[in-house]
């Protein structure tokens, strides 16, 4: 790749000016926008890399604070800014309100700067100014009462959307739902899962030492390790090109340990995406027998063969289809499936914390109908005494134990199965009779992951 001009590559403040508004304008995730702009600017020195992380990440998870502040400052309702206006007083807000190390008088002059290189028209660079002059002196919204209403207050303070709250205070209640939303605001820890094909954890971090990096044993995951500090940007390293690990979270490790399968079998995996669960069987199945990775989405799929070939899980064979619809796979010929399903990712809020702002109340119950035509696909391909596991990152019991509850009602055949011994023995607590899987970044500092174990009679 030819690294761009020096002084051609925007600023860590005018990139996520760029990610930020692409996100809103051609709907595609912070994440994804994040990974391109490192991409095509590989040169990014490592402060500004990770400004920009901090920024986008940061606007993201506080968004709603920082516009409830931003409304009390400006004489304008939000609605009628331009949006490159409310963006940049959000970059900036940001800055002030929860970045020390960033002066005041910095924040206000960066956000006039990006005003300036947008083009935007004197009135609206004043306006921008005027409200962030305000901000940097200290003039704050005193924040809503919790005493007179703890839905507005909570969803300020903590930066949720006044639905979500609600909706966990009927189900949590007033103590415990407080310490559930401010754990979705902690920056997670960087957990990485070792490819046992051609390594093992032990090994692994003594090689990441050699190349500059700390990292210790997961609490809970054998196969994971958790990077405390490094000088290179991990995916630059020589031992991540070379296929000894990925990024993935210890829930996510911990849940593909429920579906016990052994070299030779066929698998069937729906929702491989990017292939962190995909490279977890194949290292189980030791590259032998048959697993067939499904995804419907062309990118992801791209990214998974990439994951594949440098894993070296050559077992894996990834398909393009619909999991709603009929597979062309023959009935009853699979000894196990893994059907990670699309849904509301409520439990990985802190990882991906514009869900908080993407996601609409009206959306949950567009997720439980595709999970159970999937759910009701995927059983119909395997035999007698074939398991299934049935995976999602969401909080909410329509999706998981509601769900799981109604197929097998319908579904005599099949029966949940309760093995905690399939689990490291500090990770078991996470799995509760009847056989449902769940860990939460509160109590337990992971992704909030569901998983429940199906066996076919």
């Amino acid at each position: 790749m030819i690294n761009p001009d020096p002084a051609k590559i925007p600023s860590a403040r005018a990139l996520a000016l760029d990610i930020l508004a692409g996100a809103k304008s051609r709907g595609q995730t912070v994440e994804d926008l994040l990974a391109g702009a490192l991409k095509k600017y590989p040169s990014l020195s490592r402060a500004d890399r990770g400004l920009l992380l901090e920024l986008v990440q940061g606007v993201k998870r506080w968004e709603i604070r920082l516009d409830y502040v931003i409304a009390h400052l400006s004489h304008l309702p939000l609605k009628k800014l331009h949006p490159l206006v409310l963006l940049i007083l959000r970059i900036a807000a940001y800055q002030i309100l929860f970045l020390d190390r960033v002066p005041n008088r910095a924040a206000v002059a960066e956000a006039g700067r990006l005003a300036k290189e947008r083009r935007l028209p004197k009135a609206h660079a004043g306006f921008i100014n005027a409200v962030l002059r305000k901000m940097a002196a200290g003039e704050r919204p005193s924040l809503p009462d919790p005493k007179a209403d703890p839905v507005p207050a909570l969803s300020v303070a903590t930066a949720h959307p006044a639905w979500l709250v609600e909706r966990w205070l009927s189900r949590y209640g007033l103590e415990a739902t407080p310490a559930k939303l401010t754990a979705n605001n902690q920056v997670p820890p960087l957990f990485i899962r070792v490819n046992t094909l051609k390594t093992d954890p032990v090994r692994l971090q003594a090689r990441l030492a050699a190349e500059g990096v700390t990292a210790t044993p997961c609490r809970f995951s054998p196969g994971g390790l958790q990077l405390i500090s490094f000088i290179t940007p991990p995916q630059d390293l020589p031992s991540f090109r070379e296929g000894r690990w990925l990024f993935q979270d210890e829930a996510a490790q911990l849940v593909s340990l429920l579906l016990p399968v052994a070299p030779g079998q066929k698998i069937l995996e729906i929702g491989a995406g990017r292939g962190g669960k995909t490279t977890h069987l194949a290292e189980k199945l030791q590259n032998q027998g048959l697993l067939l990775a499904l995804d419907y989405h062309r990118p992801r799929l791209k990214e998974l063969r990439r994951n594949l070939r440098r894993w070296g899980a050559t077992v894996a064979q990834p398909l393009r289809a619909d999991a709603t619809q009929p597979l062309p796979i023959k009935k009853g010929s699979l000894d196990a499936v893994l059907l990670d399903v699309p849904c509301s990712a409520l439990g990985i809020i802190r990882r991906h914390p514009e869900i908080k702002t993407r996601l609409q109340e009206s959306d949950l119950a567009t997720f439980p109908p595709r999970q159970l035509a999937m759910l009701e696909q995927a059983a119909a391909l395997l035999r007698p005494g074939g398991r299934l596991l049935y995976i999602t990152c969401t909080t909410e019991p329509e999706e998981n134990q509601e769900l799981i509850a109604a197929f097998l009602q319908n579904h005599p055949e099949f029966h949940l199965t309760y093995e905690p011994e399939l689990l490291p023995p500090p990770a078991r607590p996470f799995l509760q009779p009847p056989g449902f899987f769940q860990s939460s970044p509160e109590p337990h500092q992971l992704d909030g992951f569901f998983a429940a174990a199906l066996v076919r009679g």
